[in-house]
């Protein structure tokens, strides 16, 4: 049975993707890491097997995180998702509470920090 943790990083940055998926990468063979450049992509990404984790952004044309979120629940309302931002988490705690977010981290996001927010965000999951 395959127990590895597989984790979706949402980004219309292609740099964000990159730093991110080399610093989850180093999590360790165990995690799958998979991006997506918008929210259209992630939700394919999403139909195609399940996440345990979902990294998200939240300003992305077309589909921003939020809606991303209430989509990925609608599929699987267990999926841990964690919220970046470059505009300020506080103003949407309403929001991360009502959609169960686990997380929001500011960005610039610092490559331990991200790392780290997944990897005991996984713990959840693993309970």
């Amino acid at each position: 049975m395959d127990m590895s943790k597989r984790i979706l990083v949402v980004d219309d940055d292609e740099r964000v993707l990159f730093v991110f998926h080399g610093a989850l990468v180093r999590l360790g063979s165990d995690y799958e890491i998979v991006t997506a450049q918008n929210g259209c992509e992630a939700l394919e990404r999403a139909r195609e097997a399940p996440f345990d984790l979902v990294i998200t952004d939240l300003r992305m044309p077309d589909m921003d995180g939020i809606a991303l979120t209430e989509a990925i629940r609608a599929m699987d309302s267990g999926v841990v998702v964690i919220w970046v931002t470059a505009y300020g988490c506080h103003k949407l705690e309403a929001d991360a509470a009502r959609l169960a977010v686990y997380g929001c981290l500011d960005k610039p996001v610092e490559i331990n920090e991200i790392r780290e927010t997944a990897r005991k965000a996984l713990e959840v999951v693993q309970g």
